[in-house]
């Protein structure tokens, strides 16, 4: 393990530290079941197969009907799944340049009786509305310039939402969001867009992030997001299941980085400020956009924030630099704090020369050398120690629990591997008590989206259904897959086929019927 100490540090220590932060050893502790792609594995330069540049090829939208089944549906499996992700990437003859970048495209997958009906449509925020009017790109996007000349991007973005990231049941309503604007309710039969949930008051300038968090226990809802400006600011907003604002909470982050994720607990909200830094002036300036304005520098490390569910000063750690995408879980145990995610060394799929999330765009592999593995902190509040431990070395991506236990000691964690880089090929159920794994491989030419826990009617914690979209190779069609979840080495019950491929798709939820 690494051993990182931190003296409750005050705000303004831990902006005079940055830069400064040691690193010692890490134990690895787990088996790479399936193994990550090891630097220089890829070959940047090299064409990339046809399916795979499915996950950036765009879908009309508007579909509704009743896909094919292969084997059995569980009886008790009934309600809806919803997903969203980018299904847009070009406007009047232009591309977006990044895989994780386009107008949102929400997903309705309804189970019922052993029957499946599938439909998918566009959220139709501003920017789609205007854009799909024109038939041109009117907007600059967080990876993609509006036009190559600088001064039609000249103060970065307009802040215009593409709502395609996430999607939520939040208290009655079905949320779609990306990381800037509003939340954008969708009607759960229709998907038609039925309006906004604007920003907490006083927030306009902050963009909140696309992933939030539901307390089981309270019903709290938390969403958290960055301010840019001289210094960085990271806040936090937690609402009573009535939707009304309780909580508001903000302080300065030491750096100036970009985050996509967080975690909390029945007591705590948990910050990875991972070494992504954000550069403002080319984009500002008009000759950069977001994503090109990021650069890892992995050896200033991590600092994490932490900071109570009530508000306050924040207490700061530092972490060896890792860069995070999703969180799994954290919990309170005892003195402290236990964090689980993935985190990646070097994001090198997704930022710098060759990224392959950027070069998949192009036809490309490009780079996606380091692996997403599973660690997990300890953090001591009374005596301000993190530690580090890596607890599977494989290839992860997308971690899931069972939401019933979110923001307490969860047992079991589940979770897309295998594959290349961020671009996984199966389905993992890690035990964290015990370290056992069950793991079941699609296949090389299978790209494996995050798994969506569905609990079964009266079960216990973590019984029920992982229901996961897929893109198939040989057929250059996706299916979504429905494995048991207390059995997923035993691989797929059922297989839902759809007509067509779907780009890729990051994040899902599973309401289950009346």
């Amino acid at each position: 393990m690494r051993d990182h100490r931190t003296n409750s540090m005050t705000r303004r220590d831990a902006l005079g530290r940055v830069g400064r932060v040691g690193l010692a050893g890490v134990a690895v502790g787990g088996t790479a079941l399936l193994g990550g792609c090891l630097p220089g594995d890829t070959n940047p330069h090299g064409a990339a197969p046809d399916w795979l540049t499915l996950l950036g090829t765009s879908e009309k939208g508007g579909r509704s009907y009743a896909p094919r089944i292969d084997g059995t549906l569980p009886a008790d499996l009934n309600g809806a799944l919803f997903r969203n992700g980018p299904g847009l990437f070009e406007r009047g003859g232009h591309r977006i340049k990044h895989l994780l970048d386009g107008d949102g495209l929400v997903q309705r997958l309804a189970l019922s009786d052993g029957k499946a009906h599938y439909s998918n449509a566009f959220v139709q925020t501003p920017k789609f509305v205007a854009e799909d009017a024109s038939g041109q790109r009117l907007h600059g996007t967080w990876t993609t310039r509006k036009s190559d000349y600088f001064f039609d991007s000249i103060g970065g973005l307009d802040g215009s939402s593409q709502a395609g990231v996430t999607i939520y049941p939040v208290h009655g309503k079905l949320l779609a969001r990306d990381e800037v604007g509003p939340s954008f309710e969708i009607d759960p039969e229709t998907l038609e867009t039925r309006g906004t949930i604007p920003l907490p008051p006083g927030h306009e300038g902050v963009g909140f992030k696309a992933h939030s968090k539901m307390d089981p226990i309270t019903g709290e809802w938390i969403i958290a997001g960055s301010e840019y400006g001289r210094v960085m600011k990271i806040h936090a907003a937690i609402y009573e299941p009535s939707l009304k604002l309780k909580t508001q909470i903000a302080f300065e982050s030491p750096r100036m980085i970009y985050i996509h994720d967080f975690m909390v607990t029945e007591t705590h909200v948990v910050f990875v400020l991972h070494p992504c830094d954000f550069s403002p002036w080319g984009f500002l300036a008009g000759l950069s956009s977001f994503k090109d304005s990021l650069t890892w520098r992995g050896e200033a490390g991590t600092v994490v924030a932490v900071v109570s569910r009530s508000g306050g000063e924040p207490t700061f750690f530092d972490a060896p630099g890792s860069f995070m995408w999703h969180a799994l879980n954290a919990f309170d145990d005892g003195a402290g704090i236990v964090a689980d995610f993935v985190g990646y060394d070097v994001p090198d799929h997704f930022i710098g020369e060759n990224a392959m999330f950027e070069t998949l765009m192009s036809g490309r592999l490009g780079n996606a050398a380091y692996p997403g593995t599973l660690r997990r902190y300890r953090l001591d509040l009374q005596a301000g120690r993190l530690m580090e431990e890596v607890l599977d070395t494989a290839t992860h991506e997308f971690p899931m629990i069972d939401e019933r236990i979110a923001m307490s000691r969860h047992k079991v964690g589940y979770m897309a591997t295998g594959g290349l880089g961020a671009v996984n090929s199966g389905l993992k159920r890690f035990d964290l008590e015990s370290g056992q794994t069950q793991v079941f491989d699609f296949g090389e030419m299978t790209q494996v989206g995050e798994p969506v826990f569905a609990a079964k009617p009266g079960g216990d914690l973590d019984q029920g259904w992982l229901v996961v979209q897929c893109l198939d190779g040989p057929s250059k069609t996706s299916y979504f897959a429905v494995l048991d979840a207390e059995a997923v080495d035993a691989g797929p019950v059922a297989r839902v086929w759809l007509e067509h491929h779907v780009p890729i798709s990051f994040h899902g939820a599973w309401s289950a019927a009346a």
